[in-house]
C-alpha cells in the first residue's frame, strides 16, 4: 500500500472530483450533518463544501485567514492486497488510516515537537473509492477539514511523510509490501517503459514522447524555462508522480535525446552482428548439406548437381544426382537474385527446393535425367527421354519463380529464426 497527503487552497475542486467522478461509490464519513451516504449530486456537493469552508469559523491564528483549509489524502493497497474487499472493509480500512495518521508526531534532535499529532478523527472528513482508469486498481480519497469540530486546526507540517508512516505501519501489521519497496517497483516498471518508447521512436520529439507515454497508461508533465525549453518532466503512475531523475539518470530532460541517439546506435550494431550471424548461418547450411555444382565435362554441356538430404527418425540420409543443362541453371539462379533482395531468402535453400520440384516434375514425365537412392545413382537408371532445352529452361523458371514467391518468408523463419 502506498499513500500521500497534502493541505489544498482549491479544495473545492477537489471535493468535486473526488465525489462526482463517475464510477465514485461513497465509502464513510464522520461528524458530517446530515446524511451523507448520497453524496453524488450538486446540491449534496455544496452541502460537504459549506460544512468544509465553515468548520473553522471559530478558530482565529493571529488575524489571519487559513487559505489551505482542506486535507486531501490518497490510499492505495495493491489489487491483490483489496483483492474482493466489500464497501464495509474498505470503510473499516479508512478508518483504521484516520486513527493511524493521528498518532504520528515528530519531534526534532532536541526533543522539541516539529509537527504535532493530527485529530483527524474529530475532524469533519469523507471517503470515496475510485478505481485507476487504466489498471483499474481500487483506492480511497480522504477530504479531510483542517479544523477539528471544536475549533482546533490541524498541524500538517511533514504531512506527506506523516501518511507514508501510516501506510507502512499498516502495511507491516497486515503483512503487506512497504510503500518503499512498492515506489521501487513503480519506478523500475515506468524506466522499462521510457526506454521501449525511446527504442522504438525513429526521432526524438517531444510531443511523439509523450503521446507514447499516455498510450502506455501513464501521463507527464513538463517542466519549461522562459524560452520555452524543457528542463524537466515528471511521470505520473495513478496517483504516483515520480520525477525523471528518480526514474533513472540517463532519462533526465538533459540527458534523454542523447540517450535516443545511443540507443538507437547499439541497436544499428546489434542489427549489422545479426547479419553476419546470418551470413555465417547460410554459409554453414550450405556447406552441411554438400550443396555442389560442377560441369560434367566442356563437351556435355551438362551441369551436375549432388545433394544429401537429412531424413528424420535416424535413417540413412538420401543422395540425389542431377544432370541438367547450363543454361537451365543460369536462368533458374538469375530468377532467384532478381528476387532476392525483395523477399531476403536464403538462396541455397530455394534453389535446392527449386531443383527437387523440377527434377521429381520431369522423371514422371519422363524428362531429363534424374536419379536418386542412398548409394547414389546415375542418369541411366531410369527411362531417358531427350526434352528441349527450351522447353526445360522455360518450365525451371516458372517453377523457380513459383518457389522464390510462395516460400521465402516461411524458409528463413524456419532456418535462421526470423
Amino acid at each position: 500500500m502506498i499513500a500521500r497527503a497534502r493541505a489544498v487552497a482549491h479544495g473545492n475542486a477537489y471535493t468535486t472530483y473526488a465525489t462526482l467522478k463517475r464510477d465514485a461509490e461513497f465509502v464513510c464519513c464522520e461528524n458530517m450533518a446530515g446524511d451523507m451516504t448520497a453524496a453524488v449530486t450538486d446540491d449534496d456537493l455544496d452541502n460537504i463544501w459549506l460544512q468544509f469552508k465553515y468548520a473553522g469559523e471559530n478558530y482565529i491564528a493571529k488575524g489571519k485567514a487559513v487559505s489551505r483549509n482542506l486535507i486531501a489524502m490518497e490510499v492505495s493497497p495493491t489489487k491483490d492486497e483489496s483483492k474482493g474487499w466489500t464497501l464495509e472493509q474498505w470503510k473499516w480500512f479508512a478508518h483504521r488510516f484516520i486513527e493511524e495518521m493521528d498518532k504520528i508526531e515528530f519531534r526534532d534532535k532536541n526533543g522539541k515537537v516539529s509537527s504535532k499529532r493530527m485529530d483527524l478523527a474529530h475532524s469533519k472528513w469523507i471517503a470515496m473509492l475510485h478505481h485507476d482508469a487504466k489498471s483499474g486498481i481500487p483506492h480511497l480519497h480522504f477530504m479531510v477539514s483542517r479544523f477539528t469540530i471544536d475549533g482546533r486546526i490541524n498541524d500538517t507540517n511533514l504531512i506527506g511523510l506523516k501518511a507514508t508512516m501510516a501506510a507502512n505501519s499498516i502495511n507491516q501489521s497486515l503483512g503487506w509490501k512497504q510503500s518503499q519497496e512498492i515506489s521501487e517497483e513503480h519506478k523500475a516498471e515506468i524506466k522499462n517503459a521510457l526506454y521501449d518508447i525511446l527504442r522504438n521512436m525513429n526521432r526524438f520529439d517531444w510531443n511523439v514522447f509523450l503521446q507514447k507515454i499516455k498510450e502506455r497508461g501513464y501521463s507527464a508533465e513538463l517542466k519549461k524555462d522562459r524560452n520555452d525549453e524543457v528542463v524537466g518532466y515528471r511521470i505520473k503512475r495513478g496517483n504516483s508522480k515520480y520525477n525523471a531523475s528518480e526514474i533513472g539518470r540517463q532519462l533526465t530532460a538533459s540527458r534523454i535525446e542523447a540517450t535516443w541517439r545511443q540507443l538507437h546506435k547499439d541497436m544499428e550494431a546489434e542489427t549489422a552482428k545479426r547479419k553476419a550471424d546470418e551470413q555465417k548461418a547460410r554459409i554453414e547450411y550450405a556447406e552441411r548439406h554438400h550443396f555442389v555444382c560442377e560441369p560434367v565435362s566442356p563437351d556435355t554441356k551438362k551441369e551436375h548437381f549432388e545433394f544429401d538430404r537429412s531424413i528424420a527418425d535416424g535413417k540413412e540420409p538420401e543422395h540425389f544426382t542431377f544432370e541438367v543443362s547450363e543454361n537451365l541453371v543460369d536462368a533458374m539462379c538469375s530468377s532467384f537474385k532478381a528476387l532476392e533482395d525483395e523477399f531476403e531468402f536464403v538462396l541455397e535453400e530455394v534453389i535446392e527446393t527449386s531443383l527437387f520440384v523440377f527434377f521429381e516434375l520431369m522423371s514422371a514425365t519422363g524428362g531429363s535425367g534424374y536419379s536418386s537412392g542412398s548409394c547414389g545413382g546415375s542418369n541411366n537408371d531410369l527411362p531417358h527421354k531427350k526434352k528441349d532445352d527450351d522447353d526445360e529452361l522455360l518450365r525451371a523458371m516458372r517453377i523457380a519463380k513459383a518457389v522464390a514467391r510462395s516460400c521465402p518468408r516461411k524458409v528463413i523463419r524456419h532456418g535462421y529464426g526470423r
